[in-house]
């Protein structure tokens, strides 16, 4: 999967929040369409974080560690600030020490407000997440997908 997917991945996320921001059918309607695309959004980070990785090790690996790499990554979730930080100090410690340093706190409150949101949806919790919040927290999570793509380069 190349790095093309991930302007589809987007183009379709944007086109998504366009579509709900439309609607006025009240609020309710839009908080369940928000739950959505919090799931959404929280797997647009992910496949981020994974083809920026597998992109990185492509080509520059023997095929048996690039092998490695994309099996290590295939299955990451729930990737809140710590986890991204974590996984990037496997990969070179300064990926995770510019990370730190570039993330901000908003940014670094919205992505985890993702993955606490999406973790809660899915195991049918009560959440308060409403197409506000999650226009808030998408945009800080592009803005976070755009550290990663500085970051996470050959």
């Amino acid at each position: 999967m190349g790095l093309y997917k991930l302007n589809i991945f987007e183009r379709q996320l944007d086109n998504l929040f366009a579509q709900v921001s439309t609607i006025d059918e009240g609020e309710e309607t839009k908080a369940h369409l928000s739950r959505y695309l919090c799931v959404r959004t929280s797997g647009y980070l992910e496949n981020v974080t994974r083809i920026l990785i597998s992109n990185f090790c492509d080509g520059t690996s023997p095929q048996p560690i690039s092998n490695y790499i994309v099996k290590r990554t295939k299955y990451i979730t729930n990737l809140d600030f710590k986890r991204i930080k974590n996984l990037l100090s496997e990969f070179n410690t300064d990926w995770s020490v510019e990370f730190e340093n570039s993330i901000t706190d908003q940014q670094k409150s919205s992505i985890n407000s993702v993955v606490s949101n999406r973790n809660s949806i899915a195991h049918g919790n009560n959440d308060s997440i409403t197409f506000r919040d999650m226009s808030q927290y998408y945009n800080d999570t592009k803005e976070v997908c755009e550290l990663l793509k500085n970051i996470i380069k050959k």
